[in-house]
């Protein structure tokens, strides 16, 4: 071979040769690499054949070690003493009573787990599976005689009790195997002259993997909303360590998650209801063994309410007749269900239930102070009280001479009378304020516009401008009709007022 590489076993270790050169060769190296390292990565299962003990002086046993039919060089040791061998197989005989233990090793791995055989000379013997049995496997104990001869009739005892049925053929079979199996066994055979027991043979039935226990990620009285993760723990066997389980979750006895492959179970937003005793149960299906851990008790606690708040829509509670207003009560903690339920101050009853409150047209008696209260059945929190207010924009303004009811729109003057103009409104929420204005210029402030003793400059045309406010950044403003007032001089008569409400001012 130009390249590639030659592994053999020297000394109990592998070794191995590679040709070529370059790449082919670090990549032959890495290859015979990762081939050490798996065949060191477990002992070999050392199988025998017939599988049981004790056997019978004299017997021959086959011993295979890993896979069968393998001719990979084998280091065996047999009672303490190591031989060689070719083949991964090796046919041995039973010379000597007592106990024998066998190990062997395959290249590049460590020794297997021993195999403990008993030898006897005993005309019947009770024999156990030499491997170890673990739970949910088919247990089978024979009772045998003199050279592994088959026994019509036996009788079985488990700790020096009688097992009801016996055996058929010499044999019991207990399936599938439980703990409580494990003891020591006993066989009698019953002949025309005597009845022979065979000696106590000791049996354990390993536990397949451990009862699971039940871990709770967090507090086991968690508050409601939270979350919470419950992981059901168990441990395999060494004898057995790749073994599927299926995990299920209770709550108070009732299946609440599973079965599935995940040993965790999260409970995301934790409620009242999940309140209860929780267990797990892990099963390996395809050896019919379930274990269910102890119980732990979770109970979830409520969440006193706390921190209501109210808000409002538009912000500051502050609308104009006429719009909408919506309030919104909210709390800063506590777990529900929660009722909600608004109030007004100066009234009994509550408004309204629910975490909004909308007023769709509010109207001038809707303003006064608002809270909301919020409660679970056992707490309960009270928002701080908020001010609603409700303006009425300014509208139908008109100019009157002072002292007068009749709005007008033209005023005749003599030169030297005394006039005043004032300034009213139909609606609006006070404050009111009010500007005066003269063919277009500001002239003064407030409800009365005081002229004094007329001259001939009063002339012109005067409006009143009306405002009120809706917080800070909101005005409404209306303007009221013009108003012309004319001013004659004294002793060359007066203007007659054209129209409807024209008034002439009487010399004052």
């Amino acid at each position: 071979m130009q390249r590639g590489c030659r592994c053999w076993s020297h000394r109990h270790r592998l070794r191995c040769r590679c040709k070529g050169a370059g790449m082919a060769r670090s990549a032959a190296l890495l290859l015979c690499a990762q081939f050490l390292s798996l065949a060191g990565a477990q002992p070999p299962l050392l199988t025998l054949d017939p599988p049981w003990t004790p056997l019978f002086e004299g017997q021959m046993v086959t011993l295979t070690c890993g896979t069968p039919d393998e001719h990979v060089p084998t280091v065996w040791r047999i009672d303490g003493k190591s031989r060689r061998n070719r083949a991964s197989r090796l046919q041995h005989y039973l010379w000597s009573t007592g106990r024998s233990s066998f190990q062997c090793q395959r290249p590049g791995s460590e020794f297997s787990l021993p195999i403990e055989l008993s030898v006897s000379d005993d005309s019947v013997v009770l024999q156990a599976p030499v491997q170890p049995v673990l739970e949910g496997d088919a247990l089978v104990l024979r009772c045998r005689g003199w050279r592994d001869r088959r026994l019509s009739s036996a009788s079985f005892f488990h700790n020096g009790v009688l097992l009801r049925g016996g055996g058929q053929e010499g044999n019991l079979l207990l399936a599938p195997a439980q703990r409580h199996h494990s003891g020591r066994y006993h066989c009698t055979v019953h002949t025309f002259l005597r009845t022979v027991e065979s000696k106590p043979n000791e049996v354990i039935v390993h536990e397949l993997f451990s009862v699971p226990e039940l871990s709770v990620d967090g507090p086991r009285d968690p508050p409601e909303g939270s979350a919470l993760t419950l992981a059901c723990v168990t441990r395999g066997s060494p004898l057995r360590p790749r073994v599927a389980l299926r995990h299920l979750f209770y709550r108070d006895g009732v299946v609440v998650a599973g079965p599935q492959g995940s040993p965790q179970h999260l409970l995301r937003a934790l409620a009242l209801p999940d309140s209860g005793s929780y267990a797990c149960e892990a099963r390996a299906e395809a050896a019919n063994v379930q274990k269910r851990s102890a119980p732990v008790t979770i109970t979830v606690r409520r969440v006193p309410v706390a921190g209501a708040t109210l808000a409002a829509q538009p912000p500051g509670a502050q609308v104009a007749a006429g719009e909408s207003l919506v309030l919104s009560c909210a709390v800063a903690a506590g777990t529900g269900p929660l009722v909600f339920s608004w109030h007004r101050q100066g009234q009994a009853q509550p408004l309204a239930q629910g975490p909004r409150y909308e007023l769709p047209v509010a109207r001038p008696e809707d303003g006064g102070r608002y809270f909301c209260r919020a409660t679970d059945g056992v707490t309960a929190a009270t928002s701080p009280q908020l001010h609603v207010t409700v303006v009425v924009p300014v509208a139908g303004a008109t100019v009157r001479v002072a002292g007068t009811e009749v709005a007008v729109t033209e005023v005749a003057g003599t030169e030297g009378e005394r006039l005043n103009l004032s300034c009213a409104v139909q609606a609006g929420t006070a404050p009111v304020a009010f500007a005066w204005l003269r063919d277009g210029q500001e002239v003064g402030e407030g409800p009365i516009l005081p002229l004094g003793t007329l001259g001939l400059g009063h002339a012109g045309a005067y409006q009143c401008v009306a405002t009120n406010q809706l917080g800070a950044r909101r005005a409404f403003q209306v303007l009221s009709p013009s108003v012309a007032l004319s001013v004659t001089r004294r002793g060359r008569g007066q203007w007659r007022g054209q129209g409807k409400g024209c008034v002439d001012v009487a010399p004052g």
